[in-house]
């Protein structure tokens, strides 16, 4: 986690069997789902929510993401889901994410995502100046 990150969001939980296989590991595309929950978290933190965003008339479309699997959770695990808003464009947001061990600190997995802004048409557009309190807070 960047030490210049205005805010961080943490998420702290233990590993469901539903989202283990045979062997008890953690699904690759389970971090995937924790990281949009630790996306939501962030948001709904900040006074918003993806909900609130779409009534407005945008959408927040992925259009890279970046994942390194570094270390196998396990089921009943106590993981922490860290994250934190890393860059602001006009028309462009950039999430990253980690998963850590909440006993070790270790880091399991790490993600970036970047997410374009567009409009009820479907064209990029520039991110709202009423969006600007939570995304510069």
């Amino acid at each position: 986690m960047p030490k210049d990150a205005a805010y961080t969001c943490e998420t702290t939980f233990h590993v469901r069997y539903a989202e283990t296989d045979a062997m008890g590991f953690v699904h690759h595309a389970v971090y995937l789902v924790w990281f949009e929950e630790g996306r939501s978290a962030f948001i709904r933190e900040q006074g918003w929510s993806y909900a609130e965003i779409e009534r407005s008339g945008y959408f927040l479309v992925a259009s890279d993401l970046r994942a390194r699997y570094l270390k196998a959770a396990r089921y009943d695990q106590r993981v922490i889901v860290r994250v934190w808003l890393a860059q602001v464009k006009s028309r462009q947001l950039t999430f990253a994410c980690e998963v850590v061990d909440s006993d070790s600190q270790g880091c399991l997995f790490s993600a970036s995502l970047k997410l374009l802004c567009l409009n009820p048409a479907g064209e990029i557009t520039r991110i709202p100046l009423a969006w600007n309190a939570w995304l510069r807070a």
